[in-house]
């Protein structure tokens, strides 16, 4: 029976797994989350094979494998699987799609998995090695971002783009395909409405207009769809490759639907706005408190555009959160060249220009406080950017005396001309007799290693240290 885990994969210190497992088995779970405002209503409780459904969970696909999220594992051998309405085997789910799950605590067991509807049009332009417009939505591409195949598409190419809503007119793309044939509808645009002509039946999504006259319309609610996170489609629009208007067959909400049977909630998603109260998250809803707890940040680091994992329980439709937490995507294995106890900035050697922050939220192996770190101890690390050009530690620990340097960060520079590269703002000097593969382990020469290479793609280097400095030995790109 193989397994299917969505958001954030985390360590639970203190806890093996069983013993994890046994204490979250007492808790009621989660719930899916949606557009509050929109009235959810998803069915809950008892599914039709009366199975008790009491775990929900919104977010990406990152692995398939034994992965805790939230401490619920689930087991795909009995789930229903769906991707646009139709049943789909298995091995149609790719990583980096953006799913809701179904399922149930006693034997973590998926009940349903549904895939969540993607941008499909063509690829209108590239924007740079980060951007590209498909259906009139900015699509990011970043260290996340997965390619069917390995292929990039061009414009004109027909794709079929995952991801998360980040903003108006802007989507983060978890898994991007290259399709030789068009879908049934073959255009599909879902974001933020940033306008709304009711009489003329007429919206606005990124710099696409969608009429919607002749559609059907479910579940949207009276009144303005301004800030309503949607979904168009359509078989008709105006222009070949950029797509200026959308004659939609459908239109409906999308995102994380709001379960009211289930009292505990978990959602992945970008801050779209900050209230007095707490945020919103993808379009839900979230109230914080002095009880919340903050995991690898802090309040002050949610900001509009921060990607977050919030759990908590539902009240009114709005997510009353419990934690809030951020995702890591720097692992660093190095030697401490300079420490400030005063601030708990730590630099690594060979790593010039990264400042990595050791505090509060940096959970430490090895050493009892950070006031022990000291100057040429070996370093293990997990991280994310953090706040002034920082980088926060969630992970620290201190191994034993090692020569080996490892730095896995994203592609912040690179110069295919000049031959040079930046991960995570730190340059790596290249050299002709260096080892480079690609993402398939192919190895390539330098050229061709930088020609492949785009803005926020992951790079692990490896090397060893020679007293002060890093001799880089070789390059590789990571998912």
């Amino acid at each position: 029976m193989s397994r299917i885990f969505t958001g954030p994969q985390r360590r639970h210190p203190g806890l093996g797994r069983q013993r994890l497992w046994t204490a979250l088995r007492a808790l009621t779970f989660g719930s899916v989350l949606g557009l509050a405002a929109c009235g959810g209503g998803g069915s809950g409780g008892i599914d039709g094979t009366g199975a008790q459904k009491d775990i929900q969970s919104y977010g990406s696909i990152t692995a398939f494998g034994s992965v805790w999220v939230n401490g619920v594992e689930f087991e795909t051998g009995s789930a229903t699987i769906r991707i646009d309405d139709n049943p789909h085997p298995e091995s149609d789910l790719k990583l980096g799609m953006v799913v809701q799950v179904e399922g149930r605590s006693e034997d973590r067991a998926a009940l349903s998995i549904e895939v969540e509807d993607a941008l499909k049009g063509r690829v209108e332009q590239v924007l740079d090695a980060a951007r590209m417009v498909v259906m009139g939505q900015t699509v990011q591409i970043d260290t996340s971002t997965r390619f069917d195949n390995g292929v990039v598409p061009g414009v004109g190419d027909y794709v079929e783009v995952h991801g998360l809503a980040v903003a108006s007119g802007v989507v983060s793309a978890g898994y991007i395909e290259r399709k030789s044939t068009l879908a049934t509808p073959p255009y599909v645009v879902k974001g933020f409405v940033s306008a709304h002509d009711s009489s003329a039946k007429r919206l606005t999504i990124g710099s696409l207009t969608v009429d919607y006259g002749s559609a059907t319309v479910n579940d949207m609610p009276a009144g303005s769809w301004v800030g309503r996170l949607v979904t168009a489609k359509g078989s008709s629009c105006d222009g070949n490759p950029i797509c200026t208007r959308l004659v939609a067959s459908k239109v409906e909400p999308t995102g994380a639907r709001l379960d009211d049977s289930i009292a505990r909630a978990e959602l992945e998603g970008f801050v779209t706005a900050l209230t007095s109260d707490g945020f919103v998250l993808g379009g839900q809803a979230v109230r914080t408190s002095a009880s919340t707890t903050y995991e690898g940040g802090t309040s002050a680091e949610v900001v509009v555009g921060a990607k977050l994992e919030v759990e908590g329980s539902l009240s009114g439709g709005v997510l009353v959160a419990s934690k809030v937490s951020w995702r890591d995507n720097l692992r660093i294995e190095a030697d401490v060249a300079s420490f400030d106890a005063g601030s708990g900035d730590v630099t690594l050697v060979g790593l010039n220009g990264l400042v990595v922050r050791v505090n509060a939220l940096t959970e430490l192996d090895k050493i009892a406080q950070p006031g022990d770190l000291a100057v040429g101890q070996h370093l293990r690390l997990k991280a994310r950017p953090g706040l002034n050009g920082t980088v926060q530690a969630l992970e620290l620990e201190v191994r034993d005396a090692d020569s080996r340097i490892e730095f896995r960060a994203p592609v912040t520079a690179r110069d295919a001309a000049a031959g040079t590269l930046q991960l995570q703002g730190v340059a790596i000097a290249l050299t002709d007799g260096m080892e480079y593969r690609l993402l398939d382990g192919t190895l390539v020469n330098r050229a061709n290693f930088l020609g492949s290479l785009s803005l926020g793609q992951q790079v692990k280097a490896r090397g060893s240290r020679s007293g002060s400095l890093v001799v880089w030995e070789s390059l590789e790109r990571e998912n």
